[in-house]
C-alpha cells in the first residue's frame, strides 16, 4: 500500500462524500417547498407516512434530511410524535436507492455526466433545470470518487495486518459496532454502504462479515436526529429516541435470525456482483425491518416516553421554546420553528392585551409585576427572533420564502409595540381603580364595544397571517375602519359628557389615552394581516387606489 494509493483512496472518499452531498442538497433544492407540504400536511394513516417516507427519502437521497426534519418539525409543534414513526420507518427504505445506483457501475462515464451537468448549469437559465445540472454533475463525481477508491483498495487485500481486522468482524456483535461506529463518524448510512459496496468489490470484505457491518452502519444513522433534537424540546428528543429503538429492534431481530437460518447465504443469491449483493441484502433489510417494526409503533412511542420522562418546562422568559440551533441550518425547518415562535409571540400579547383591557372593569388592580413578566417575554422574543430571521435570511430561500420572511420583521415589531400599549391600558386602568375614579356607565358601555372590536380584529389578523384569504383580509380591512369611526365618536361623546358634568377632567385624559392605545393597536393588527404569506389589499366596496410600493 502506496502512499500514491493512500492519496487516491482518501481523495476518492473525498469526491464520493462530496459528490453524494452536493447531489442531496440540490435534488432537495429541486423539490422546493414540497418536501415541507407533504410532512406539515401528512396524513394521520401511518401506512402512508412509510410510503411518503420512503419516496421522499428516493427523490432527495437523505435519510437524515427527512429524520432531521421530522425532529424539527415535531419540535415546532407542527406534527404529532405518534406521526413521525411511519416517516422515519419509510426514510430507512428509501434511502437504500443510493446502494442500488451504486451498483450499476458507471464510473467509467462519470466524466461525461461531469461535463453534461456542467454544460447544464452553465447554458440553461431555468432555476430547476440548473438544479438537475448540479445533480447530475454530482451524480458524475461521486461515480468519479467510486472509481478512485476501488482502484486504490485493492492493495489492502493483501496486507496481513488489515485482513486480520477484517477478520475479526466476522464476530457479529464486533462487526456492527465496527459499523455503527463507522457510520457515526461519516453521518451518512448511503456514503458508508457507499464504501462498504467498494471494499466488497475489491475482495477486501467477505459478505458475512460485510453484512453484519451494514447493519451497524444502519444503527449509526441514528446520530443525525440525535443532533438535531438537542436543545430541543421532550417530544423532539422522543424521535431522536424512536430512530434508535427502531435501528436496534431490527438489527437484534436479524441476529438472531442468522442464529437460525442462512440469512447471509439467501442474500448472496440474489446477485454474481459483490457491489450488488451488498445493495440488494441493504434493500432487503430495511423493508424486512420496517415489516417488523411497524406493528410496535405505538409501543416504542411508549418506550420513548418512558426512556425520556417528563414534560416541557413552562416557558421561559429567556429561552425560545421552538427553534433550536439544528433547526437554523435548513429553510425547511427554520421557516416552521420561526412561525411557531411567531404564535408563541402571538399569544402572550394577547394574553397581556385581554388583562390589561379586563382590568378596565375590575374592582381591583391587576399585580403589575405579574403582568410585566409576560412583557419581558415578549420583549425578549422580539430580539430573539428578529436574530433567528436574520440567519435564516442567510440561508438558501425561495422567493417565497425570502417575502415571507421579510414580512415577519415587521410582525414581531407590530405584536412588540401592541404588548407596550397593553403595558399603557395596564397602567391606566391600574391607576383609575387605586384613584377610586371610575369611568361613567355610558363610557365603560363605549369602552366595552370597543375593547371587544380591538381583541377581535387581533385574533383575525393572527389567523389571517397564516392562513390568508382575500374575503378574510377585507373583514380585517373593514373592522379596523369600523373602529377608527368608532373612536372618533367615543371623543365626541366623551367631550359631551365633560361639557354636561358627567365626568371629571382626570378621568377624561385616562379614558382618552386609553382611547388612543386601543386604536394604534387595531393599526398594528391592520399591519399584521398586510405582512401574510400571501399579500391581499382590500378589494371591496370604496378601494383605495393600491400603492404599488405595497406591493
Amino acid at each position: 500500500m502506496t502512499f500514491q494509493n493512500v492519496a487516491t483512496l482518501l481523495g476518492g472518499i473525498a469526491m464520493f462524500i462530496f459528490g453524494m452531498n452536493s447531489m442531496s442538497d440540490n435534488l432537495k433544492d429541486m423539490a422546493g417547498n414540497y418536501l415541507k407540504k407533504v410532512l406539515a400536511k401528512l396524513t394521520e394513516n401511518r401506512f402512508v407516512a412509510v410510503l411518503v417516507g420512503a419516496g421522499l427519502t428516493a427523490i432527495i437521497q437523505s435519510s437524515n434530511a427527512i429524520c432531521s426534519m421530522v425532529v424539527n418539525f415535531v419540535n415546532a409543534g407542527l406534527m404529532q410524535l405518534e406521526r413521525s414513526v411511519g416517516i422515519i420507518i419509510g426514510a430507512k427504505i428509501g434511502t437504500t436507492i443510493t446502494g442500488q445506483l451504486i451498483a450499476f457501475h458507471i464510473s467509467d462515464y462519470a466524466t461525461i455526466l461531469i461535463f453534461a451537468g456542467v454544460v447544464i448549469t452553465m447554458f440553461i437559465s431555468n432555476k430547476r433545470i440548473k438544479y438537475l445540472g448540479n445533480v447530475i454533475a454530482s451524480l458524475g463525481i461521486l461515480f468519479l470518487g467510486l472509481g478512485l477508491m476501488e482502484s486504490s483498495m485493492e492493495p489492502l487485500k493483501d496486507l496481513a495486518w488489515f485482513q486480520n481486522i477484517v477478520a475479526r468482524l466476522e464476530n457479529p456483535l464486533l462487526g456492527v459496532l465496527f459499523g455503527v461506529v463507522f457510520t457515526t463518524v461519516m453521518q451518512s448510512v448511503s456514503a458508508s454502504v457507499g464504501i462498504l459496496q467498494m471494499m466488497m468489490l475489491a475482495g477486501i470484505i467477505g459478505f458475512t462479515p460485510a453484512f453484519y457491518v451494514m447493519m451497524g452502519m444502519n444503527i449509526g444513522a441514528s446520530i443525525a436526529p440525535i443532533l438535531a433534537a438537542i436543545g430541543g424540546r421532550k417530544d423532539a428528543k422522543r424521535v431522536a429516541a424512536v430512530v434508535v429503538e427502531l435501528q436496534v429492534v431490527g438489527t437484534v431481530f436479524f441476529l438472531v435470525m442468522c442464529l437460525f437460518l442462512p440469512i447471509t447465504q439467501w442474500l448472496q443469491v440474489t446477485s454474481s456482483d459483490p457491489s450488488r449483493q451488498m445493495a440488494n441484502a441493504n434493500t432487503i433489510y430495511n423493508i424486512i425491518m420496517a415489516v417488523v417494526t411497524f406493528p410496535l409503533a405505538i409501543p416504542l412511542v411508549k418506550l420513548s416516553r418512558i426512556l425520556i420522562r417528563g414534560g416541557d418546562k413552562e416557558q421561559e422568559e429567556g429561552k425560545l421554546e421552538y427553534v433550536t440551533e439544528a433547526g437554523l441550518k435548513g429553510s425547511e425547518t427554520a421557516i416552521p420553528q420561526i412561525d411557531a415562535e411567531v404564535r408563541r409571540m402571538e399569544n402572550l400579547t394577547k394574553q397581556n392585551l385581554k388583562i390589561a383591557t379586563d382590568t378596565f372593569f375590575s374592582t381591583e388592580p391587576y399585580n403589575k409585576d405579574k403582568f410585566m413578566v409576560t412583557e419581558k417575554a415578549i420583549d425578549f422574543l422580539n430580539k430573539a427572533i428578529t436574530d433567528s430571521l436574520i440567519r435564516c435570511s442567510a440561508l438558501k430561500l425561495t422567493p417565497q420564502e425570502a417575502e415571507h420572511v421579510g414580512h415577519l420583521f415587521h410582525v414581531i415589531t407590530d405584536l412588540e409595540r401592541i404588548g407596550d400599549h397593553a403595558e399603557n391600558l395596564i397602567d391606566y386602568a391600574n391607576r383609575m381603580i387605586e384613584e377610586n375614579k371610575p369611568f361613567s356607565e355610558k363610557a365603560k358601555f363605549e369602552l366595552k364595544e370597543l375593547v371587544v372590536m380591538v381583541i377581535h380584529i387581533l385574533d383575525d389578523a393572527c389567523v389571517h397571517l397564516f392562513e390568508p384569504s382575500q374575503e378574510a383580509y377585507n373583514n380585517i380591512f373593514l373592522q379596523e375602519a369600523a373602529i377608527d369611526d368608532l373612536v372618533d365618536l367615543m371623543k365626541e361623546n366623551h367631550v359631551q359628557r365633560l361639557h354636561d358634568g358627567e365626568c371629571r377632567s382626570s378621568q377624561g385624559l385616562i379614558f382618552v389615552e386609553s382611547l388612543t392605545d386601543l386604536e394604534r393597536i387595531s393599526d398594528h393588527a391592520l399591519n399584521i394581516a398586510q405582512a401574510a404569506k400571501v399579500r391581499y389589499h382590500y378589494d371591496g366596496p370604496d378601494a383605495p387606489p393600491i400603492n404599488p410600493a405595497t406591493l
